[in-house]
C-alpha cells in the first residue's frame, strides 16, 4: 500500500507492506523507492514515528541515489536533445524522422535516430545500446581472458546479458557463465574493465576473501580506484 508522510518539511512517498516479520524494517530501492515492512499488527503511527527517527538516513540515502541517477544520465524521455552517456562520456540525442538513414548512426558526442515517436526511440535506442554493449564486453573478454588462462581458468563457458537493478556482473563457477549488466553502459570502459576482472577472478575463488582480491589485483592493480568510483553509477 502507497503511503505518503512529511518529513523535515517534505513530502516522502513509501510502500507499506505487512508481513511476519518481527521489526519494522526500511529499504531504499536503486531506482529511489522507499519500502517498508512490518508486522501485522503494528499501527501506522508507529510505523510514521519509525520513519520520522530514521528521517536524516532517508534523505540521505535518496540523495546519494539521486546523484548515481544524475551520473549515469540514462535516457528518460527518449525525445530530442535529452542528454545520455555513451561509455561514460556525455552525448546528445538528435531524434527526427527525417534523416537519410533507418536506426541510430553515433559521432560522438551526437547520437541520431531516425524515429518519429519516443516509443520507436526508446525501441531502437535501447537495441543500439545493448549491441554496443555486448560488442565491448566482447573485446574486453578477449583481452583480459588470456590472463586468467595463465592462472588455470578456462574462458567463460556462456556470456549473458540482462538488467539488474543491484549487480554489475554475476558469475557462476559451477556452469562458467558470466552474465553482465546492461546498465554497464553508461559507465567509463574502465569500470566495466574492472566488472569484467572482477567477474573472471570468481572462476579462482567463488568469494570476496583475500585471496580472491589477490586475484584481481595480480590483473589489475588499480581495482581499488576504480571499484571506488563505480559505486558513483
Amino acid at each position: 500500500m502507497l503511503r505518503q508522510i512529511v518529513l523535515d518539511g517534505k513530502t516522502l512517498e513509501y510502500e507499506l507492506t505487512r508481513k511476519r516479520v518481527r521489526n519494522i524494517n526500511l529499504r531504499i530501492n536503486p531506482d529511489g523507492s522507499v519500502k517498508v515492512s512490518c508486522p501485522a499488527r503494528t499501527s501506522v503511527a508507529e510505523v510514521e514515528r519509525f520513519l520520522r527517527s530514521e528521517s536524516a538516513f532517508i534523505f540521505r540515502s535518496l540523495a546519494k541515489v539521486s546523484s548515481r541517477i544524475d551520473n549515469a544520465a540514462r535516457p528518460s524521455t527518449y525525445e530530442d536533445g535529452e542528454q545520455v552517456k555513451v561509455f561514460g562520456e556525455l552525448c546528445t540525442l538528435h531524434v527526427s524522422p527525417g534523416f537519410p538513414f533507418k536506426g541510430v548512426r553515433y559521432s560522438y558526442p551526437d547520437i541520431y535516430v531516425c524515429s518519429d515517436s519516443p516509443e520507436k526511440t526508446q525501441r531502437l535506442y535501447e537495441k543500439w545500446k545493448r549491441q554496443k554493449l555486448r560488442d565491448k564486453v566482447s573485446e574486453m573478454l578477449e583481452y583480459y581472458v588470456p590472463m586468467f588462462e595463465r592462472k588455470g581458468v578456462k574462458p567463460p563457458a556462456a556470456v549473458a546479458f540482462r538488467t539488474m537493478t543491484s549487480r554489475w556482473g554475476v558469475c557462476s563457477p559451477s556452469t562458467g557463465k558470466i552474465t553482465f549488466n546492461y546498465n554497464l553502459f553508461e559507465t567509463p570502459e574502465e569500470l566495466i574493465a574492472y566488472i569484467v576482472v572482477h567477474e573472471m577472478a570468481h572462476f579462482l575463488e567463488a568469494n570476496h576473501s583475500e585471496r580472491f582480491w589477490a586475484h584481481v589485483e595480480d590483473v589489475m592493480p588499480d581495482y581499488k580506484a576504480r571499484r571506488k568510483l563505480l559505486r558513483e553509477y
